[in-house]
């Protein structure tokens, strides 16, 4: 779902560059904020990686390949979210390593030599599998460009919505601060308020 049509709100930090877009997307199949998953059946995993051209035809799913599908999504959530404010090279969440190894592992890929001789890598084939080989194998290609890091989840417990951080200390942590940074603003000045109220409340500091 674009940005700009999700709860209102404007698109402040707009698609992520290239094929990382892919990943951007693939991690939004999954709307928080308004309780909706796109990834609801077999079908629907394959359909979407081929229309994204990371499978080259139409193949049969299975329910595993939608329980692998989702897994890795939320697996990525997780490490995205180590991409934010304090988290941010600090590495990801342990669980979220977990995951991410546990689902990758048995995805293939092989070597493609261009016809200018350079070489590359690119999935083994063309089932499910090779669509979430071909997700990995962008990050790692933005790993190496730099901009894996810049790809993050909203900090809001409540939207967990993927973004491209675009700020140039890379310091974003909501996907958008008109809605969730305000949101997450107001709830801290509430804290404050009220532990400065229950520290003037207490008899033991009269």
């Amino acid at each position: 779902m674009p940005d700009a049509t999700r709860a209102g709100r404007e698109p402040v930090t707009g698609p992520a560059p290239g094929r990382l877009e892919h990943v951007r997307a693939f991690v939004n199949t999954l709307d928080i904020e308004a309780g909706t998953d796109e990834l609801d059946s077999p079908a629907v995993i394959a359909d979407w990686l081929r229309s994204r051209e990371l499978i080259p035809g139409p193949v049969s799913a299975t329910a595993g390949d939608l329980r692998r599908a989702v897994g890795l999504r939320e697996a990525l959530r997780e490490v995205l979210s180590s991409h934010v404010g304090a988290g941010h090279g600090a590495g990801a969440s342990l669980a979220g390593l977990r995951g991410l190894r546990a689902i990758t592992d048995g995805l293939a890929a092989r070597l493609v030599i261009g016809d200018d001789g350079e070489v590359g890598t690119a999935p083994a084939g063309g089932a499910v599998a090779d669509g979430l080989a071909a997700l990995m194998l962008i990050a790692a290609e933005a790993s190496t460009l730099g901009t894996w890091q810049r790809l993050k989840v909203c900090g809001a417990d409540d939207c967990r919505w993927a973004f491209y951080d675009r700020s140039p200390a890379r310091t974003g942590c909501w996907c958008s601060m008109a809605v969730c940074g305000s949101r997450a603003k107001s709830r801290a000045f509430r804290r404050r308020s009220a532990a400065a109220a229950g520290l003037t409340s207490d008899p033991a500091r009269s």
